[in-house]
């Protein structure tokens, strides 16, 4: 081969393996030396915690738990228990190694860590986080005669939201809404925990802007209904019309003036002792209680 066409030859072969190597670095997960990479892992590009935050659900509580796995076994990803508790979780023990999900039985002080709570209950499981439901579905959903939902107008103490979701799914109340702003209290594991199950029951529905929320449900032909200590009129005194929504306020506030101003009706519990107002979550207890009297529901059971 004369030296020509050598020299021709080596072109072409640089020209081919520049070509493959540019495939490589196209088609393939490799670095410029054509070396494979390691695959990046989605926790890698988005940061552990934050991954976490969106995949992960830290569920505590005996009875928020059990609930949990009977309406959405599917969503369980890890569980551990202590010794007092272990057995009680046949079912969970059974189904996990099943579907060959993590569970360990932990001592108590574990436990706390995993929780990052002393009130676990003796379990905690891991979630995949329940979707979130918007407030566009919960006002342009099929209201019924009798239908009752709950508003929370900046309702700040997380164990207030568990707790007045608990009572909603006790009065079966058709969907709880809050909204997104700052004083808003939002679903973490300790309400979870105080709503014991309800979670799991009850439609937890957000808005970005209640008063406005307001405004588009009452175009539905809904009764919207305000608890206000300082309002003029007994809950006791007036018609309270259905389909009706029921707004509770903030706990030092009361409700924010343009929630009033949304508002069919404002009424208050009346008072018969020293104390001048209510913790909200029992607030919301006498008013859905004297509602479901008055739609007869409460003989159903």
């Amino acid at each position: 081969m004369c030296g020509d066409s050598r020299k021709k030859y080596s072109i072409k072969k640089q020209v081919a393996r520049a070509t493959k190597k540019k495939t490589l670095l196209k088609d393939s997960k490799v670095n410029e030396r054509g070396i494979a990479l390691k695959p990046v892992e989605e926790k890698e590009k988005i940061g552990k915690s934050q991954w976490i935050k969106e995949n992960e659900f830290t569920l505590y509580g005996l009875n928020a738990c059990m609930a949990a796995f009977k309406n959405r076994p599917e969503d369980l990803r890890r569980v551990f228990f202590d010794q007092k508790t272990s057995s009680r979780m046949g079912a969970v023990k059974k189904y996990c190694h099943e579907k060959k999900l993590p569970y360990k039985k932990v001592e108590t002080e574990d436990l706390n860590r995993v929780a990052s709570s002393v009130h676990h209950e003796g379990v905690v499981m891991v979630m995949k986080p329940m979707k979130q439901l918007s407030a566009h579905s919960l006002i342009r959903r099929k209201w019924g005669e009798k239908s009752i939902v709950t508003v929370l107008d900046r309702v700040g103490n997380s164990h207030n939201l568990g707790a007045i979701l608990r009572t909603c799914a006790f009065f079966g109340v058709e969907g709880l809404l809050v909204g997104e702003g700052d004083g808003q209290a939002t679903m973490n594991s300790s309400t979870a925990r105080m709503a014991e199950g309800a979670l799991e029951t009850t439609p937890l529905y957000r808005a970005s802007d209640i008063p406005s929320a307001l405004r588009d449900i009452r175009e539905q032909g809904v009764f919207i209904l305000g608890a206000d200590s300082s309002a003029k009129r007994s809950m006791y005194e007036i018609k309270l019309p259905l389909p009706c929504a029921v707004v509770f306020g903030n706990e030092g506030m009361g409700l924010s003036d343009r929630v009033k101003k949304r508002c069919d009706q404002l009424v208050r519990i009346p008072a018969y002792g020293t104390a001048d107002s209510l913790n909200v979550g029992v607030s919301a207890g006498i008013v859905l209680s004297e509602l479901r009297r008055r739609t007869g529901y409460l003989d159903k059971k």
